[in-house]
């Protein structure tokens, strides 16, 4: 056992060299021989179900009481990959970050290296992504007499979702609403988007249109003569027909019109369901709720056409589409 004169020649040289010194009483000092000894041996691969890795997840722990190691598996140690993903954790930090402030307690002899932890994901049925499909274009607003049909261009092999609860959001990635539509599913839980998928369909729109039965010469009134409303398919058209398209049979035509050929407002000489410095109400739509806001018209705009607007909240230009009824509809990505 040291001496007391030894004892205070090493606090002496601790304070010649400038060290922090204190002496500790017999009962301060920790008894190695008392702390609880624990075994930890860290799996090369493990899995995990959620979002948080615990200690009792990666690593087999051998201590002397139950307690011990029911307390230690129940330590979080980290964070979990995405799901589907793997990440890589080494030992020698998880136990400085974690374990080490146990050491008061507890003799922890470990394994040093890195080890890999997966977290387990389920895979979307391909059928579960139909009926997604399916509800979202039913439950977009349409005019009466529209008829849609659509089927799967491009989505991944696998959709891969979590094991834990989850939901899934189908939203527009573009501003086009036919023919090749961008959309995005977003993966996500109670509070944040854990994931978005992008996906690929074809939405081919056949809806009641006003047809040119002959030939209607520029200032010639559009009349049950010249005029019949057919069922055509409108998916390649950039411009959206009326909603009633009797409510064009009256007005003059601007340009020629062949027969056969599809009447828009674009050709025939009708007043804009909005002008420029006209205030009008943006309409949001997200699911079931729609809410409005206040705008500026930047331009004059016809039902179906795309125009600039100043949001009156936020003070930004945004593009808008002009519905028949006078009311915008944001663009998505505008």
């Amino acid at each position: 056992m040291m001496g007391t004169r030894a004892v205070w020649f090493l606090v002496a040289l601790g304070l010649r060299a400038g060290l922090d010194v204190s002496i500790a009483s017999p009962g301060q000092i920790p008894d190695a021989a008392a702390l609880s000894q624990v075994s930890i041996r860290f799996r090369d691969q493990s899995t995990v179900d959620g979002e948080r890795i615990r200690l009792g997840d990666i690593a087999r722990i051998v201590a002397g009481g139950g307690h011990a190691v029911a307390e230690l598996e129940t330590l979080e140690v980290a964070k979990s990959a995405g799901f589907g993903l793997t990440r890589s954790l080494d030992t020698d930090v998880l136990f400085a970050r974690f374990l080490q402030p146990l050491s008061d307690r507890f003799a922890f002899d470990f394994d040093h290296k890195t080890i890999r932890i997966s977290t387990r994901a389920d895979k979307l049925p391909s059928d579960s992504l139909a009926k997604l499909i399916e509800a979202f274009v039913a439950d977009l607003p349409k005019r009466s007499g529209e008829i849609r049909h659509w089927e799967l261009a491009r989505a991944p092999a696998e959709i891969l979702v979590p094991i834990a609860p989850h939901g899934l959001e189908l939203a527009f990635a573009g501003s086009k609403r036919k023919g090749k539509v961008d959309m995005n599913l977003a993966v996500r839980n109670e509070t944040r988007v854990l994931r978005n998928i992008p996906i690929t369909i074809n939405l081919r729109v056949e809806e009641p249109v006003l047809v040119a039965t002959r030939q209607i010469g520029r200032d010639m009134p559009l009349d049950a003569g010249n005029v019949a409303v057919e069922m055509r398919e409108t998916t390649q058209m950039n411009e959206i027909a009326v909603g009633n398209p009797k409510k064009l049979i009256g007005f003059l035509a601007k340009v020629t019109i062949n027969p056969g050929r599809i009447i828009t407002p674009r050709v025939v000489a009708m007043p804009p369901a909005v002008k420029r410095g006209q205030e009008a109400k943006i309409v949001y739509r997200t699911g079931g709720v729609s809410i409005t806001a206040d705008a500026v018209c930047r331009q004059d705009g016809l039902p179906g056409q795309i125009i600039m607007a100043k949001s009156l909240a936020s003070q930004r230009l945004v593009r808008v589409r002009v519905t028949e009824d006078g009311w915008l509809e944001p663009v998505p990505g505008g």
